[in-house]
């Protein structure tokens, strides 16, 4: 994985996006359940909603350092579309979580892509990929707070 240094001197154009969502239950207990067990909460494939027709892709993840303090967790993760590669960006982000109250958690997915194609992905972006990538980021967040929460 690169680190954010080594992204900010490519010169490669990252796109921020990010999604928070309360998840019910202990912070102690989601929080371990997050570092721990990563292949368990995140889904095999990622995709979103349109006109309320699921739309779906598979994806090959990759997990990286994984934290937990009495405050906050957080696993480094990054993901890419098994097919067409070149069509989708590879995204590299977090999912991290933090106490919301005694018996509720505040679970974050961020990262930043690079819009694939070059100079007319760049033009495409804010047309089209970049409100897909903020769906998918969103449901990809609603996704593992219910698999979270659901493995208590």
């Amino acid at each position: 994985m690169e680190s954010i240094r080594d992204i900010a001197r490519s010169g490669k154009r990252r796109i921020h996006v990010g999604h928070s969502v309360s998840v019910d239950g202990r912070f102690d207990t989601l929080g371990s359940r997050l570092v721990d067990a990563p292949r368990d909460w995140f889904p095999r494939s990622i995709g979103v909603r349109i006109a309320g027709v699921p739309v779906r892709k598979r994806v090959v993840v990759e997990f990286g350092d994984a934290i937990k303090t009495s405050t906050w967790a957080v696993v480094r993760v990054n993901w890419k579309a098994t097919f067409p590669q070149k069509l989708f960006p590879t995204m590299e982000g977090k999912v991290s979580l933090s106490p919301q109250g005694r018996n509720a958690a505040k679970l974050t997915v961020s990262g930043v892509y690079e819009p694939p194609l070059g100079r007319v992905g760049e033009d495409l972006n804010e047309a089209v990929m970049h409100p897909v990538a903020e769906l998918t980021v969103k449901e990809l967040a609603e996704a593992i707070a219910k698999r979270l929460s659901r493995s208590r």
